[in-house]
């Protein structure tokens, strides 16, 4: 499975957010690159959809700003999966326009002329 760089960066970013903030029972500054490969692992296998960087960009960053306001100590990672909102909808495709028949009509004569 791999890591998008862009993953990387919004977790990066949340997280130097959180060090920010200097919250009880903080990691020492000597593992937060330990404590940011297990979060991304965490999100990885959260199984939340986080691929497509237009959509789950925004969801990352979201979900970083609704932990923000109820910190008190350093978070474990089901804290931001938690709060990672869901994927937009996306928009149904329309009905086809035209008649079944028509299209079957047009799928036989293309065969016929293939054959």
């Amino acid at each position: 499975m791999s890591n998008p760089s862009w993953l990387k960066r919004e977790l990066s970013a949340g997280l130097q957010a959180l060090v920010a903030l200097g919250l009880k029972n903080q990691p020492a500054a000597e593992v937060l690159s330990l404590t940011a490969d297990i979060w991304l692992r965490a999100i990885r296998r959260g199984n939340i959809g986080c691929d497509i960087e237009q959509i789950d960009a925004p969801r990352i960053r979201e979900a970083f700003d609704r932990l923000f306001p109820e910190l008190v100590e350093w978070p474990a990672p089901k804290l931001l999966l938690d709060r990672i909102p869901p994927r937009p909808k996306r928009e149904a495709l329309a009905e086809p326009v035209g008649d079944d028949a028509v299209g079957q009509a047009a799928i036989k004569e293309i065969l016929s002329k293939l054959l």
